[in-house]
């Protein structure tokens, strides 16, 4: 199996009709390309080519001269494949967010994040945190902002910050001016409504009664929206609630005060891309600045 600079050396031969003329092309010495010809000739059993001046192929040559040529050219394409590849590794983002985080901070990070790297293309999605593990698990994000749901071995969960539990209700009902609620003063309250965010409780007994809701809502517009109607009350985190909602209201619900941690999803044993690494590096910055 001859090696693909020497395939090279033979066709740059072929085409100049020089040792000298290839060797200059190579950046290597004319004794350099006449020994990798001559072992090449010497492996095949047969030359190659007639030596003279010019240099030209023997018909053996030129039959093996159509064949090296297709496997140069191929090498070069698939170079030029591993390269587009390896550029659009590092100028392509893809992301996936909680409601709730993408809310209050995706805005201010994508404006950071492309006046730092405004050559990258971003693709953001938002999910719940059990769709943004899958996304993560199948390849189709480099990076999700979620919730531990699964704890699945193969994730890698950074921590951003931590989130408290509360009553979420319209401003009209009767405990809105409540300054702290218990999870057993809520436990019996009509029109509940369950979320996926629930199977985060699933741990305290406290929050049992989550479990078997009034009706479950799984997309959080249609949440929100129901909550501004006054339809119904939830339990979630702080971030939960839209910034620019002044008719919602979040009570914080004790005893005991319940947290969720929020963080930074990856592949565990996926090398990140340098746009990645970049993302998780700008939001360990701005949610440590911002706490």
């Amino acid at each position: 199996m001859f090696s693909l600079q020497i395939c090279r050396y033979f066709v740059w031969v072929a085409e100049t009709g020089s040792f000298r003329a290839a060797a200059l092309r190579a950046h290597r010495s004319q004794p350099a390309i006449s020994l990798a010809i001559k072992d090449m000739e010497a492996r095949l059993g047969q030359p190659l080519f007639e030596r003279g001046s010019p240099i030209v192929l023997t018909a053996f040559g030129r039959e093996c001269l159509e064949v090296i040529k297709r496997l140069v050219e191929h090498a070069h394409s698939v170079d030029e494949l591993l390269s587009s590849m390896a550029r659009r590794n590092t100028r392509f983002l893809r992301v996936a967010s909680i409601m709730s985080f993408a809310t209050h901070w995706m805005p201010q990070l994508i404006e950071q994040f492309r006046a730092q790297h405004p050559q990258v293309a971003l693709q953001i999605q938002d999910h719940n945190s059990e769709g943004v593990e899958r996304l993560v698990l199948d390849g189709q994000i480099d990076l999700g902002i979620c919730s531990e749901v699964s704890h699945d071995p193969r994730l890698k969960f950074t921590p951003l910050l931590e989130d408290t539990f509360g009553l979420v209700c319209h401003r009209g009902h009767p405990l809105a001016e409540r300054k702290s609620l218990t999870w057993q003063q809520i436990a019996t309250l009509p029109n509940m409504i369950g979320t996926v965010a629930h199977r985060q409780l699933d741990g305290y007994p406290q929050a049992a009664f989550l479990r078997h809701p009034d009706f479950f809502v799984s997309n959080m517009l249609s949440m929100i929206a129901m909550l501004a109607r006054g339809m119904g009350v939830t339990v979630l985190a702080q971030l939960g609630v839209p910034p620019d909602r002044d008719d919602l209201v979040f009570v914080p619900l004790k005893k005991p005060s319940i947290v969720r941690r929020l963080g930074i999803m990856q592949l565990a044993d996926a090398t990140p891309t340098v746009a990645s690494r970049a993302m998780e590096d700008l939001l360990l910055t701005v949610v440590a600045q911002a706490g």
